[in-house]
């Protein structure tokens, strides 16, 4: 049965990603939501078209209209421009002995092998980011917990495959989960493993017992 996906990233974020206004690491988050989210797919096309409604409405692009166009039709007609404006498709990729359909916006990222750290149930392979920004693939194992945590920044999750639950609900794949330091939860799956894309703008403050040892050591795993 086919996830239908829920959580969606908030219509000002969509109108920045049109934008280009995002940070890279936000971007690709959004990217790679909407090449899983037929909904949002037609919220952006909409938005583009109502952004290119009202670029044609100003006095000098009335002018160039003609032109534009001619040129825009010139270009998509070349057959390499036209094959890559086609809907990108899923690419598959070996990840804990299993093959799995990925984003087709997370492909640049996936070129060289990956190096997974482990920690119990939980394995994460860095993927990208400096500093404090960093976005990675998160695999938990059926029946494991991340440990309670709340957010020193933006924690962005985009859930690939499987199920991932916290305290406010259940998130299948397509679902895009935005915490904040607001929020303070303990992601656990259940029945099945679950692969997610982990896009962290500060790192995590963990909360609980002996867990809070590992919030010095974040740069080893996150």
């Amino acid at each position: 049965m086919i996830h239908a996906v829920k959580h969606h990233p908030a219509l000002e974020l969509l109108e920045q990603y049109i934008e280009a206004s995002l940070a890279p690491e936000l971007s690709l988050a959004i990217a790679a939501h909407l090449d899983l989210c037929p909904h949002c797919q037609r919220i952006k096309m909409d938005l583009e078209a109502e952004a290119g409604t009202a670029l044609a409405s100003l006095p000098e692009a009335q002018t160039a209209e003609t032109d534009w166009q001619q040129m825009l039709d010139f270009i998509t007609a070349q057959p390499e421009i036209a094959a890559k404006m086609e809907k990108r498709q899923p690419f598959a990729l070996q990840i804990q002995n299993s093959e799995i359909l990925l984003p087709a916006s997370l492909k640049p990222l996936l070129q060289n092998k990956l190096k997974w750290f482990n920690l119990g149930g939980i394995s994460t392979a860095k993927l990208a980011g400096e500093d404090q920004h960093n976005v990675s693939l998160l695999y938990i194992r059926k029946d494991s917990e991340v440990p309670q945590h709340t957010h020193l920044g933006l924690e962005i999750t985009l859930v690939l495959k499987g199920k991932i639950y916290d305290e406010s609900g259940c998130y299948g794949e397509g679902d895009l989960l935005i915490n904040t330091p607001d929020h303070t939860h303990t992601p656990r799956t259940m029945s099945e493993d679950c692969l997610c894309l982990s896009v962290l703008t500060a790192p995590l403050k963990f909360k609980k017992g002996l867990t809070r040892l590992l919030n010095p050591l974040q740069h080893l795993f996150y």
